[in-house]
């Protein structure tokens, strides 16, 4: 009996087990169990002004082989096929490897291979390799993209490793079976000049199944490219074709036939590196060592995806969902580590270097980046936080001076690096506060001191290069458009300037005071408050100003202007747009303003103006607008949520659930400008959350208004933060009031600290504008 009564309560014991371990197990369970990859559609943004690109791509990786497209339509380029594909377009020219996300210069687009299944085709235009295909075939999902070639009848498929590109194209006749390579083209302002774009080629047939070469594009900044491309199936013929239009081509065009042994499906990889033939080889057959990989390629790459996307769990409509991961997708396709499987890169002019981290981050849209995707960086990813500004403060200790050449006579940070190449793009220096943010939040570069990160923070501010104007601004405390100190002041841009690097300024001032360095602490803070010099009182607008400290009279307010006109005052806006580009002091600005009521007019003179910005110099229609206030360009992104330090913060929510429901939606034309690197889709994702970085630096976030009823995130602390908006509802979009773990915020932000700490923040909705219940 006893014994029975022990085996009783072993099996009981052991029940108990088998259920306690069963449901630890579950809980346990990865959230990204779901395929959120589901949520994602790549063709979001690749019409008109978006700029993305539907093919496959790793988070982060070096490749992206995606389709070209082509229309007759259009005369070039003209801004429209940066991205090398527009969603309406009747053909495809072909797949190239490489692709930039949303940005508004043309570049990349590498290695173009088109399956054919004649050879009979004229090749005096390299255009008349084009098919059409019908929708129904062209699928894409993060790391795949297929589509159907009605003219060649092939199928083709594409995905990818970080290094390597890997194409599976399907014949409807094996004996057909031809391919184009051409090794000159790339995207380029006008279609007309991808004749000049490779400035340097060799390549050669180092087999029947191996093509390796070197290509050095130009267009945008030139850029050295190693690769191998290597078949599955023997090539039995090879034709070079001549020039298109019998013009000069640095690199050539080859169609390539192959013995197919009965087989209707070839498999392509192609292999980079910008180190060298050798590496291209090593990264491929570290990456891909075998054939008949392409499904578990992909299957792989999948869940690399799905980990990214598994960040964020969300309670919201099916197209909420669809905006929502298809931005963090974008987000997460750039910045591109160009560093080879063993960590080495080719630096701008000092060769090849061994990366700090073991990767090399480049493709660095600065500008656009750190205002709001460098920040959602911070808190979902603080490991690639640390890696990229490894490499920014690698490409600054690389960096060669030239003493002779005004525009690289002094080390700085990267402006806009792409594939370890600084393109003078853009104005500011705004490496600085991506990396004084991520240290005053606690992540550092790896491998360098606290004084290498100060050095690479001070010289950026404080030693001339160009588009800094440092000794203007140290000289007159603004930048007036009629002084010329150096052959690098040219008279452009001179409000905005000086606005961009006051605000590095005062993130600059932020490291030396963490640091101790209390006096180089009061110059920099001393010339954060410059922005106040440019301040026209009569107008209420920032004002160029020239050398006798007088402001410029009758300006157009609407007109957007930028590095384009002599003389201009700002980049890529316009009086209204720089008004407020006072990121680190809007109480500053309030009070020269007039206070919170007058703040308050002033934008509403922006939002509720009944024109519009406009370009009226160059072809560019701008999308996007809500008044004066121009979505698709980012020195407007804080904008609406400054009614939150006016006496009506509530005309924030109303103006954020517009943009979110207006200015971004689930079509190909979903994105009012463009992407620029994860910018526009930093910006969706922080507005669906309810609070913004408005001065990207320190760890505040402006409290918004939550777009959807509840948003998890998942931390890589293994904390989570719910942010949840009880009553919400189309009609009910105001915030009443805000709690943070059940306790009332009095107060407009929530802070970095308290995010990654965990807890619950809650917003009750409201249909009638509230009294204010947090303070300002």
């Amino acid at each position: 009996m006893k014994t029975r009564i022990i085996n009783i309560k072993l099996i009981l014991l052991m029940v108990f087990f088998v259920s306690s371990c069963t449901k630890k197990s579950k809980q346990k369970a990865p959230i990204h169990a779901v395929d959120y990859t589901q949520y994602v559609n790549p063709f979001i943004g690749t019409q008109n002004e978006g700029h993305t690109f539907p093919g496959a791509t790793t988070p982060l990786g070096m490749v992206q082989p995606s389709p070209e497209s082509y229309n007759i339509h259009y005369k070039g380029y003209e801004m429209d096929h940066i991205a090398g594909y527009q969603y309406n377009d009747p053909w495809l020219i072909g797949f190239t490897q490489t692709h930039l996300n949303g940005v508004g210069c043309p570049s990349m687009s590498d290695i173009l291979l088109q399956p054919l299944n004649t050879d009979t085709i004229n090749s005096e235009s390299r255009f008349n390799y084009k098919s059409t295909y019908t929708k129904d075939s062209e699928i894409a999902k993060p790391g795949y993209y297929k589509v159907y070639l009605d003219n060649f009848k092939v199928q083709v498929e594409l995905t990818a490793t970080e290094r390597v590109a890997y194409h599976r194209y399907t014949y409807d006749n094996e004996k057909n079976a031809k391919l184009l390579i051409d090794l000159q083209y790339g995207v380029s302002w006008d279609i007309n000049e991808i004749p000049l774009n490779i400035l340097e080629a060799n390549q050669q047939f180092e087999d029947d199944y191996t093509l390796t070469g070197y290509r050095k594009a130009r267009v945008w900044a030139p850029r050295d490219l190693y690769y191998v491309i290597k078949f599955n199936k023997k090539i039995v013929k090879k034709q070079e074709l001549t020039p298109p239009e019998n013009k000069g081509e640095k690199a050539p065009r080859y169609i390539l036939d192959f013995d197919m042994q009965g087989a209707t499906v070839l498999e392509v990889k192609i292999g980079v590196s910008t180190v060298g033939i050798a590496e291209a080889k090593k990264n491929l057959d570290t990456e891909i060592s075998t054939w008949n990989s392409f499904d578990s390629i992909r299957a792989a790459t999948n869940k690399k995806w799905n980990d990214i996307l598994a960040k964020f769990h969300l309670k919201a409509n099916e197209d909420k969902k669809v905006a929502f991961y298809t931005s963090l997708y974008h987000l997460y396709i750039q910045p591109n580590n160009i560093a080879d499987v063993d960590g080495r890169f080719r630096s701008a002019d000092s060769g090849v270097q061994n990366a700090a981290s073991g990767k090399y981050y480049s493709t660095l849209s600065l500008w656009d980046t750190y205002r709001a995707a460098n920040p959602m960086y911070t808190i979902l990813s603080p490991d690639l936080v640390s890696d990229i500004n490894t490499s920014m403060l690698d490409s600054y200790k690389f960096m060669t001076v030239d003493s002779l050449n005004p525009k690289e006579a002094n080390k700085y940070l990267p402006r806009w690096q792409l594939w370890g190449q600084e393109t003078h793009t853009m104005v500011g220096n705004h490496a600085v506060p991506v990396i004084v943010d991520a240290y005053l939040k606690g992540i550092k570069p790896k491998g360098y001191s606290d004084q290498e990160i100060f050095d690479a923070v001070w010289t950026s501010l404080t030693k001339p290069h160009y588009r800094n104007h440092v000794e203007l601004i140290d000289s007159f405390g603004y930048i007036p458009y009629d002084v010329k100190l150096s052959s690098i002041d040219d008279g452009r841009e001179t409000v905005s300037r000086l606005l961009e690097n006051t605000y590095d300024d005062y993130a600059g001032a932020l490291l030396a005071e963490k640091l101790g360095k209390q006096k180089e602490a009061d110059f920099l803070k001393k010339r954060a408050t410059y922005y106040k010099n440019v301040y026209n009182k009569e107008s209420g607008f920032m004002r160029g100003k020239n050398a006798k400290g007088e402001f410029k009279k009758d300006i157009d307010l609407s007109e957007v202007v930028g590095e384009w006109l002599k003389g201009s005052d700002f980049t890529e806006g316009n009086a209204y747009h720089y008004q407020f580009h006072v990121l680190h002091d809007i109480s500053g600005l309030v009070d020269i303003m007039g206070g919170k009521t007058e703040f308050g007019k002033k934008l509403d003179n922006l939002f509720y103006s009944e024109f519009k910005p406009e370009v009226k110099t160059l072809v560019w229609n701008i999308h996007g607008t809500y008044g004066q206030y121009w979505h698709g360009n980012e020195p407007c992104h804080h904008l609406p949520y400054l009614y939150k330090y006016s006496d009506k913060p509530y005309k924030t929510d109303k103006i954020i659930k517009t943009l979110i429901d207006e200015y971004y939606y689930t079509k190909p034309d979903g994105l009012m400008g463009n992407d620029d690197c994860g910018q526009m889709s930093a910006w969706y994702m922080f507005g669906v959350l309810g609070f913004y970085p408005v001065n990207p630096t320190g760890g505040q976030y402006i409290l918004g208004a939550p777009q959807v009823e509840q948003v998890k995130i998942n931390l890589p602390n293994r904390n989570t933060f719910t942010i949840k908006a009880k009553n919400l509802s189309d009609t009910s979009f105001i915030v009443e009031s805000v709690t943070l773990n059940g306790e009332v915020l009095n107060r407009n932000y929530i802070t970095h600290e308290e995010i990654i700490n965990g807890g619950e923040l809650v917003f009750e909705m409201t249909e009638e504008a509230p009294l204010l219940k947090y303070l300002n």
